[in-house]
């Protein structure tokens, strides 16, 4: 306990005795809200800083970061590439990160990495986590960044089994006792607030449920057959404006509809468990809802937007908020139609896994998303992980992987698997055992994809 204490406070002196700083984090949900907690303790400190938001960490971008300040700050980030900075940092780094780290490589800056204090960074610490560890080392008074840490890790399916666990649920119980945060049992669909009824079941995308994702008559006929009102008087009602029973209701029926339609009970579980509620956030607000602020965040994200999201995790709910809200609607439209276009689309099977070629077709800010979304929806068999394509907009091939803890058990790990492979390839790759990525030149797709099915096999033989 005291060595964990001691690199925390490692950290805190960093900060102390830092100038001109440099926060770097990830584009999606868990790194915007890492960036955000960051900054937001950077602010209470006096500290004036920069914040940069980047969709990969590789030479190229290192170089551009280490122009733009004296001493740096990585999080939900960097334990991957720490020789890297290294080369072109040197030691003026802090790094929080939920990531498998580079072996063999000892830090010359200030390291904290979940799985080297002991946390699995896959399911029981996201990055936002980690940054808020260290806030909360710095003064008590941060406790209120709890929530925004909580919304990181559900942003980063931390919560796939249907509650945070490990260090997680602690950081759950900082946001309860200080007042920020509600948790319930409950329906875990985005836009529980915020969707009418008809729409909150259409744009269901995690999981797909067939019949009533993307199709609104279908969720009309379904909410008419098991007895639920979509209107009262001239108000559109959403999941939270019914009454108890027909919210219980609702759910049972949903609970039948998708088990007789094909969706695996393990994936149909996923949609109930815990909700985390930001409760001093408007009822009405994408930001109530931790998975729906995760939502707004990511889109943010993945349509190049970081800087908005930043803000918005930050706390903003005038101009970048309203802008934010565009932006979701955007990304919700665009991923809706991907899954209609890979559902209608062959599946390719190798040996070891599943593969979505998307190319031409999806973006590659979704690609990793819409491959989660068929697997766990049950569009693709989940004996062997899925791995899914897009074109980048570099022309190198964005490769997205998904596994389930199932198969995870058996030793896959798909992140060693990309990281190992990317490196051979001249690429970059990594992630989690259950998540990860990879970038390799278009040249490179076929040995790469035969490479890594051989890998995986390896991996559980």
């Amino acid at each position: 306990m005291q060595g964990f204490l001691a690199r925390f406070r490692d950290a805190v002196r960093f900060l102390e005795t830092s100038e001109d700083l440099v926060v770097v984090s990830h584009y999606d949900a868990d790194g915007l809200t890492s960036g955000a907690i960051a900054s937001t303790i950077l602010d209470r400190m006096g500290k004036e800083h920069e914040v940069v938001p980047v969709k990969k960490l590789d030479e190229s971008t290192v170089k551009d970061v280490a122009n733009k300040g004296s001493a740096f700050w990585f999080v939900d980030l960097g334990s991957g590439q720490l020789d890297v900075i290294q080369e072109h940092v040197g030691s003026d780094y802090l790094i929080c990160d939920h990531h498998e780290t580079v072996s063999g490589i000892d830090a010359a800056g200030v390291h904290l990495n979940a799985h080297q204090l002991g946390w699995d960074g896959s399911s029981e610490i996201s990055g936002a986590g980690m940054t808020y560890l260290v806030g909360k080392t710095v003064s008590d008074k941060n406790i209120d960044l709890s929530a925004i840490a909580v919304v990181g890790a559900v942003g980063d399916m931390q919560d796939s089994t249907g509650a945070l666990v490990g260090k997680n649920r602690e950081i759950v119980r900082d946001g309860q006792s200080s007042g920020y945060l509600g948790v319930f049992r409950d329906l875990r669909l985005f836009g529980r607030y915020t969707r009418p009824l008809i729409q909150f079941l259409s744009y269901s995308s995690d999981p797909v449920i067939p019949g009533l994702t993307g199709n609104d008559s279908g969720c009309a006929r379904f909410l008419s057959d098991i007895g639920i009102p979509v209107k009262k008087g001239d108000k559109w009602l959403s999941y939270m404006d019914l009454p108890s029973d027909d919210r219980k209701r609702l759910v049972s029926g949903l609970y039948v509809y998708a088990l007789s339609n094909g969706v695996d009970e393990g994936t149909i579980k996923t949609m109930f468990g815990e909700v985390y509620e930001l409760v001093k956030e408007s009822p009405d607000s994408y930001t109530r809802d931790a998975k729906d602020f995760a939502t707004i965040l990511n889109a943010c994200g993945r349509h190049g937007e970081m800087e908005v999201g930043i803000q918005v995790a930050k706390g903003d709910r005038g101009e970048y908020y309203d802008r934010a809200v565009n932006i979701l609607q955007k990304h919700k439209r665009t991923i809706h139609d991907a899954i209609r276009w890979a559902l209608s689309n062959d599946i390719d099977s190798f040996d070891s896994m599943y593969v979505l070629d998307g190319r031409g077709k999806i973006e590659d800010s979704i690609i990793g998303i819409v491959a989660g979304m068929l697997y766990n929806a049950g569009a693709v068999p989940r004996d062997k992980p899925i791995i899914a394509l897009a074109n980048d907009e570099d022309g190198n091939i964005k490769i997205s992987g998904r596994a389930n803890w199932a198969l995870v058990k058996k030793g896959i790990h798909l992140g060693n698997a990309m990281k190992e492979l990317a490196s051979e390839f001249g690429g970059a790759g990594g992630g989690h055992n259950i998540a990860a990525g990879a970038t390799v030149s278009k040249d490179k797709k076929d040995e790469f994809l035969e490479r890594l099915s051989k890998k995986l096999g390896e991996q559980i033989s």
